[in-house]
């Protein structure tokens, strides 16, 4: 008796397991092309009701609803397009930017007001600045590695924990900042000696804040806790992003010349197993940056092909 309730047990937990791996439905449908520059580095706002994108060099922000109407651009600054990240009541965009001054490079770090576009600036022609900003502290604090230090600096806006709204805390791991809702920013730095004299980058903790996936120059990609503990190289692939489940992130394969990119195509891979699951691979399509809502329903892209922004949408 006991083998005959057994054997649909294994059954059951070999279906669910199986439908846990992401799945495409339907076609990529091509959201954002606008004619006169091409638009890349698409994000999704918390609330999956905006979507915030960059163009040529990562110079600007443009933020456009769901479906890519309403396109407006919020600042022109040099480089802020390259690793912005949105507040979590998808009002502000925190964003690092660049100034030339005498041949020399300094960075600036302002949290741009998505209706208006105003900016308050957090740090001011700095060449200490590491990495990227994050926000913490139900988003009212902005933190940041200037040298070797930890630095908290004052957002300007209202804490959203005073409404309910998720606090996350910023962690730093291997010379940069995660966001995460774990960990306290006075946490010591997550270093791995194995990585010395390599530039770890694309940090990010997964949704359970245990976890973060990151890329290692010249090795690959790898997974680690929060912590640092139980390092994993899970192969190869490009700025990942986490399905809700935190079981799952989706990157983009490339291939190049040495100086245009080839082909793009999107995996999903199982950080537990390091297994690689093909996702998205057309002849039309060179597939970059990948970003997942929050709900796990649909996922954004760059065609870097056409110079489009495409959305696709998820098995449910």
């Amino acid at each position: 008796m006991r083998k005959i309730y057994f054997l649909p047990l294994l059954l059951s937990l070999f279906i669910h397991v199986a439908l846990a791996q992401p799945r495409l439905q339907g076609e990529p449908e091509r959201i954002i092309a606008l004619s006169d520059m091409t638009v890349l580095n698409p994000m999704w706002s918390p609330d999956g009701e905006w979507i915030a994108f960059s163009a040529d060099r990562h110079d600007g922000i443009w933020v456009s609803r769901f479906d890519g109407s309403n396109i407006r651009q919020i600042t022109a600054d040099t480089g802020s397009g390259f690793g912005f990240s949105w507040s979590e009541d998808a009002t502000k965009i925190l964003s690092r930017s660049a100034v030339m001054t005498n041949f020399r490079k300094f960075h600036n770090v302002k949290v741009y007001d998505v209706k208006t576009g105003d900016a308050r600036t957090i740090l001011e022609q700095s060449r200490q600045l590491k990495g990227l900003p994050v926000w913490s502290n139900g988003d009212e604090q902005v933190v940041m590695i200037l040298g070797k230090d930890v630095k908290k600096v004052d957002s300007g806006i209202q804490s959203l924990k005073k409404s309910g709204g998720t606090e996350k805390t910023a962690v730093p791991f291997s010379g940069t900042l995660v966001q995460t809702t774990l960990g306290e920013p006075t946490t010591p730095m997550v270093d791995f000696p194995e990585f010395q004299g390599r530039f770890v980058f694309n940090s990010i903790a997964s949704p359970q804040g245990d976890k973060v996936v990151f890329q290692v120059s010249g090795l690959g990609l790898f997974v680690a806790g929060i912590d640092g503990q139980g390092l994993k190289q899970i192969g190869h692939g490009e700025q990942a992003s986490w399905m809700p489940d935190g079981r799952f992130v989706v990157v983009s394969l490339v291939k190049d010349d040495g100086k245009v990119v080839r082909s793009g195509e999107l995996f999903a891979v199982d950080v537990v197993t390091g297994s690689y699951y093909p996702l998205l691979s057309l002849a039309d399509i060179v597939a970059l940056n990948p970003d997942i809502s929050r709900d796990g329903k649909k996922m954004l892209f760059e065609n870097s092909l056409d110079g489009s922004i495409q959305i696709v949408h998820f098995q449910q």
